[in-house]
């Protein structure tokens, strides 16, 4: 996954774009892993500033590299964000595909796995009854969020405290995001071979941009624990230490 903001509408590279494609078929299944293909279906979303700065989100069954991804580089906006989605074949869903919406104050695009979360119920009932009848763990992560944001928490005490609370396998990597705002969580551990999923930010005077995978050159690797807001409109960055 990544996203790339910027202070005026503007395109994104279309050699960016084949980076993150291949990083989505061949790269990982030769060195990695039987499923290292990104193969059930992909979104994305963007800010159409000719529209009252409205969030538009597509999402598509087919995998990322069969697809007409082209077209993303003829999309002219301050916020383009892309999720691929890896998951083992028998979990194909078009309601899994990323972006993942509940219609609350932010949509989630989740990188890595979370295994268990605890069973209490949640406040809002509309977000227990999301989070208990559903098996996608990025569903139930953001259910577990905004409960808690609506609590009166902020989105760090909110992060903090339910990662104390369960148990994550590969991370909880993650982008919520809303037409105002992004925020970039950067939370995993290690794989058994050594490998961590982690994110990647480079930023230069007018353009911001976040990956799974140093597509950019320059690009830093996000510290573990991290959570980063950027405001979409102005581009200010707000860098937190998560506390677990």
């Amino acid at each position: 996954m990544f996203f790339q903001c910027s202070t005026e509408p503007l395109t994104i590279d279309s050699s960016i774009l084949k980076k993150f494609i291949k990083t989505c078929h061949w790269r990982y299944l030769h060195k990695y892993d039987l499923f290292g293909h990104h193969n059930l279906g992909w979104g994305f979303a963007y800010i159409d500033d000719h529209n009252n700065n409205s969030l538009i989100i597509k999402r598509d069954i087919n995998p990322i590299y069969h697809s007409d991804w082209k077209k993303l580089a003829t999309i002219k906006t301050r916020f383009l964000l892309v999720h691929a989605r890896k998951a083992k074949p028998w979990n194909k869903s078009f309601s899994s595909i990323h972006p993942i919406s509940i219609h609350e104050k932010y949509l989630i695009t989740h990188n890595g796995i979370i295994k268990y979360f605890p069973e209490n119920k949640l406040c809002n009932p509309k977000l227990d009854i999301i989070n208990k009848n559903t098996t996608l763990d990025t569903r139930k992560y953001l259910c577990h969020l905004i409960d808690k944001i609506q609590k009166n928490y902020t989105l760090k005490e909110s992060l903090e405290y339910l990662f104390k609370r369960v148990k994550i396998g590969a991370g909880a990597n993650a982008f919520l995001f809303n037409a105002n705002e992004c925020h970039v969580v950067n939370y995993h551990n290690s794989n058994f071979n050594g490998r961590h999923h982690t994110l990647f930010i480079n930023k230069d005077k007018n353009t911001i941009f976040v990956s799974t995978t140093p597509i950019k050159a320059n690009s830093t690797e996000i510290d573990n624990y991290s959570l980063i807001t950027i405001d979409l409109k102005t581009l200010s960055i707000n860098f937190n230490s998560l506390s677990i």
